[in-house]
């Protein structure tokens, strides 16, 4: 058969169109959920950050401020080791895996995840935290130094 015409048939261009149809609804499905993933990463990412400011104060009263770089504080705790030490305690963020942690008599804690940036800064008796997260949400935390008191 010699066909003198190009073109789609009738039922090549349904075909078509059914098609599209069922990539535009599982598309419009998709997007709704993902706004709700992405709310359910930022109330996390909240939570998170309130408890992390929550260890920070417990910290600040079971030690000792003792000096801080851009990228690390450092505290002495008046709690001692097993041999009658005081226990030198830091917490800063790991490269390797986006946290930050407290590294304590060796050991790590985690207390923050997905993190790409940590800078400490000190204005008079504050410290000044800045944690950027990987989605490139910001939180900032402040602290007040506690005068020494004598042990």
């Amino acid at each position: 058969m010699n066909n003198k015409y190009q073109g789609f048939t009738l039922i090549e261009c349904l075909i078509a169109l059914s098609l599209m149809s069922l990539f535009f609804a599982a598309l419009a499905g998709i997007l709704p959920q993902s706004q709700k993933v992405n709310q359910q990463l930022l109330d996390r990412q909240e939570l998170e950050w309130q408890v992390f400011l929550g260890q920070m104060d417990a910290i600040f009263l079971l030690g000792e401020f003792k000096k801080f770089s851009k990228t690390e504080i450092f505290f002495e705790r008046y709690k001692l080791d097993d041999k009658g030490n005081e226990v030198a305690v830091s917490i800063k963020r790991t490269a390797k895996n986006q946290r930050v942690v407290l590294i304590n008599n060796g050991g790590n804690e985690p207390l923050l995840t997905q993190v790409t940036d940590l800078i400490f800064e000190q204005i008079d008796q504050d410290i000044i935290m800045q944690v950027t997260y990987s989605n490139g949400v910001k939180r900032i935390g402040k602290w007040t130094i506690p005068p020494k008191v004598p042990r």
